[in-house]
């Protein structure tokens, strides 16, 4: 139990940060390889492509999991408590349901027959691993406005009471 608490709250945080760490590191090397060893990687700038790829999905899933999405809250900021809570579900809502059809949608483009085949140009390696940051990230920000929509409704529930 502890280990899924764990992750629930540092797993995109985790997985972002050995992301953007090796984004550095790759970058530096080929930086220190161009200009101090006059070679640069050949397959440097495509692998960091992909890692920044990776990283942007799951930051997306980390901020809808610590709500620090760009929101116009003008509208919401005036509302009374409870109109505000209802309102926030109806948001959830529409964003979960264009997060699952992101994913859906994604997981088919995957699974066609041009792109399952496809290899990257310098490294060779499947085109699908790249196209699957998507529905993963669209997945787990799924799962985090779920957490928070459950949590706006227990607290609606509460305030009922």
């Amino acid at each position: 139990m502890a280990t899924l608490k764990w992750l629930n709250h540092n797993l995109e945080k985790v997985l972002a940060s050995m992301l953007l760490s090796a984004i550095v590191l790759l970058i530096f090397g080929n930086v220190f390889m161009r200009y101090v060893m006059n070679a640069s990687l050949s397959w440097g700038e495509e692998l960091t492509l992909w890692l920044f790829v990776w990283f942007v999905w799951l930051a997306v899933s980390y901020a809808f999991h610590s709500r620090e999405h760009v929101r116009i809250t003008i509208i919401r900021d005036g509302l009374p408590e409870r109109a505000r809570l209802y309102l926030d579900v109806v948001i959830d809502l529409l964003v979960l349901a264009f997060l699952v059809t992101l994913t859906i949608e994604c997981i088919k483009l995957i699974m066609l027959p041009f792109v399952a085949s496809q290899n990257s140009v310098v490294l060779g390696l499947p085109i699908p691993i790249l196209y699957a940051s998507a529905p993963v990230g669209a997945a787990l920000s799924s799962f985090r406005v779920v957490q928070h929509l459950t949590k706006t409704m227990r607290t609606i529930s509460a305030n009922k009471a």
